[in-house]
């Protein structure tokens, strides 16, 4: 239990997915996502999206880099400027990384974080790569975690595995370090992945992964070699992710491409550098 504890800050606690898209170094989150995120008001004329927070109003505009921001209890907006234009793409408004500042909340990383400290993942269109259903998602300074997505009743890619070196993890989140620390002193491991499986729908997961390297296949699953810390081992959902760590053998050299095989998805990259 003390475990579960420790990593439910990163994991579960990072509730549903936001959406993002990119644009150039830039990223863009999902307004209908980021209000729920926060626990806000959004309103959609068409012309403008406009969100309510405890602190104020923010209004953008489609294709504009201006937009209005009304602090609470301020008697005028007053104009602010972002790096790149919001967008409305399809029905859905996308608000720019720089003008989260206003909201008490930014993009850091593969999270959105939020003004009391929590996070949420971010979920961008998918990488093609040699399987079409996996990327490396950056996490900080020579540290990349893998990604890999399966189709469910919510659609393409609406099932999604992270997985990282739980070693490394707190170099990318360096405020859960005691936290990360006392997890793998509690594991007694030293070889170990993180894992979280969130989902834009309810849907059926097994916890069960292979890992690969020089053609050695090894089945990691429950109970001795995962262990789903938060969550149903059977099921995933929005809001409803699924955090778990995975020991892998000692014979696995982490410095070297290895290979995550799951729900008949691959990827293929090297923990540590």
């Amino acid at each position: 239990m003390a475990v579960a504890c420790a990593v439910l800050s990163w994991g579960a606690a990072q509730g549903a997915p936001v959406d993002a898209r990119a644009d150039g170094s830039w990223t863009l989150v999902a307004g209908d996502d980021l209000a729920r995120a926060l626990g806000a008001a959004w309103s959609d004329d068409g012309l403008a999206f406009t969100l309510r927070v405890a602190t104020g109003v923010l209004t953008i505009f489609a294709d504009d880099v201006d937009a209005l921001w009304q602090p609470a209890g301020g008697a005028e907006p007053t104009a602010v400027s972002a790096a790149l234009p919001a967008r409305r793409i399809g029905d859905r408004w996308f608000v720019p990384e720089d003008l989260l500042g206003v909201l008490g909340a930014r993009v850091d990383g593969a999270v959105l974080r939020l003004p009391d400290g929590a996070t949420r993942p971010l979920v961008r269109p998918r990488t093609a790569v040699a399987d079409g259903a996996s990327e490396l998602v950056p996490l900080g300074p020579g540290i990349e975690a893998l990604r890999l997505y399966v189709d469910g009743v919510g659609g393409e890619a609406s099932v999604s595995l992270l997985v990282v070196d739980l070693g490394l993890l707190a170099l990318a989140f360096p405020e859960q370090q005691s936290a990360l620390d006392a997890v793998l002193r509690d594991l007694r491991a030293e070889k170990v992945l993180f894992l979280t499986v969130t989902a834009t729908a309810e849907a059926a997961w097994q916890p069960a992964i292979y890992v690969v390297q020089d053609g050695r296949e090894t089945l990691l699953a429950e109970p001795f070699a995962v262990q789903v810390l938060a969550g149903d081992p059977d099921r995933v959902a929005p809001g409803e992710p699924v955090v778990a760590v995975a020991f892998l053998p000692d014979h696995l050299d982490l410095r070297r491409p290895l290979t995550v095989r799951w729900a008949g998805v691959s990827g293929t990259w090297t923990l540590r550098r």
